[in-house]
């Protein structure tokens, strides 16, 4: 299977849709968290939509909703040409079978995979204080175990339901993470956009393939898009804000088309080269100020960014005439988080920078205290492989040696 944007282009060529049972019994006695646990985990896996190089894009949840069928966030699988689903040391392969982008509700088809059908708490059993036990893989760790309540039924004008609003968030990176009432079924699944704090109820399950189809039908009546890669641009803008002097300017990468190849894209007739997804491999011209001054071996970003991530670098740099010794400690705080670029919200990983810097002007030898603090954050879309927006605040050195930077760097636009 390979699933691109649009996120549902080969779900038509997919199986008849399963018949998925909705069970509308009142419930039951309550469970005990931990029998409740143990009954339903194994209905809740990790799901991760890999590229066609086999780069993790996105990691959350899924719920299988019966034999060979789970759902899950669409979010998570957008651009996607894999999806997988695991838990311990067992993995399968599942492909798109029902897509409801509007509800960011996606069914998933598995061959082979054995399991129980779940109830599924009806709209009219919603109730305000119910208690609901959140079972999930926050960023791909397997399943643990939360407590929230319902703490509101959100509506529209015309009266539909909406989503379900949580009493507290749930877990930072908990998509497609599983909400069940004190018996055990289905009352929804935690959404994938923000606040963290919304679900998509379960009722709307049954309604998948109906909605799926139609959106197959509509996606198939428009005409194809061009295609266009958003790793291999020809041109990508930024603009630079200069804090101290509160000045604006363009900065410009555009490609070199001749000495551009499948394995490397040169922009700037090679003062600036990367991988396509985003790895820098040389910088040579400074056009991005600071951002390009002080790149880091490999570029601001790494391949795995899941949070917590931390990893320490030290690298010296000669740029402009001035000898750069950086020595910095980076940490994930956010893999979740959204930022508009060019009005489109995308998700993007925010990366924060502290440690320290030593310049010495006119490529001089280290000699002096021409020390610095250095604090930058930098959010990387991986969709893109690229930062779309860059902070940097550092000052230090003394006499002819100081020193001050403060600037910010946005993505403007990619083409």
């Amino acid at each position: 299977m390979r699933l691109q944007l649009p996120l549902f282009a080969l779900a038509a060529a997919l199986a008849a849709p399963a018949t998925f049972a909705q069970d509308a019994r009142a419930g039951g006695a309550p469970l005990a968290p931990d029998a409740l646990f143990a009954r339903v985990s194994p209905s809740v896996w990790v799901v991760q939509a890999s590229d066609a190089q086999g780069k993790v894009l996105a990691t959350g949840s899924a719920v299988a909703t019966g034999p060979g069928t789970a759902v899950t966030s669409c979010k998570l699988l957008a651009k996607a040409s894999a999806v997988v689903l695991r838990r311990d040391n067992v993995s399968y392969g599942a492909v798109l079978e029902h897509p409801d982008v509007e509800r960011d509700l996606c069914q998933l088809r598995i061959a082979n995979l054995v399991s129980p059908t779940l109830g599924v708490v009806p709209t009219g059993a919603l109730q305000v204080g119910m208690p609901l036990y959140v079972i999930g893989s926050p960023r791909g760790r397997e399943l643990t175990l939360g407590i929230s309540m319902l703490g509101g039924v959100r509506r529209n004008a015309a009266g539909a339901l909406e989503s379900l609003q949580l009493a507290t968030p749930t877990e930072a990176g908990l998509a497609g993470a599983g909400l069940f009432d004190a018996q055990g079924r289905l009352v929804g699944l935690v959404a994938g956009s923000a606040p963290a704090t919304l679900a998509m109820p379960a009722a709307w399950i049954a309604e998948l393939p109906t909605r799926g189809q139609r959106a197959i039908e509509r996606l198939a009546s428009q005409p194809a898009p061009a295609s266009v890669s958003l790793q291999r641009p020809s041109l990508v803008e930024y603009q630079l804000h200069d804090r101290l002097t509160n000045t604006y300017r363009k900065v410009i990468y555009r490609a070199d088309t001749a000495t551009t190849s499948e394995d490397r894209l040169s922009f700037n007739n090679g003062g600036w080269i990367e991988k396509p997804g985003g790895e820098v491999i040389g910088v040579t011209t400074a056009v991005g100020g600071e951002f390009d001054s002080v790149m880091p071996p490999g570029g601001w970003a790494r391949p795995t960014l899941e949070q917590d991530a931390a990893w320490a670098t030290e690298y010296d740099a000669t740029m402009g005439g001035t000898r750069i010794k950086m020595d910095l400690r980076a940490h994930v705080v956010d893999d979740a988080a959204t930022l508009p670029v060019n009005g489109r919200e995308m998700k993007v990983v925010k990366i924060d920078y502290r440690g320290h810097t030593q310049r010495f002007a006119n490529a001089g030898a280290w000699s002096g205290n021409q020390y610095g603090t250095y604090r930058a954050s930098v959010w990387f879309s991986p969709e893109l492989g690229r930062v779309v927006r860059f902070e940097v605040q550092t000052r230090g050195g003394a006499s002819g040696g100081a020193f001050q930077v403060s600037e910010v760097l946005e993505l403007v636009s990619i083409r």
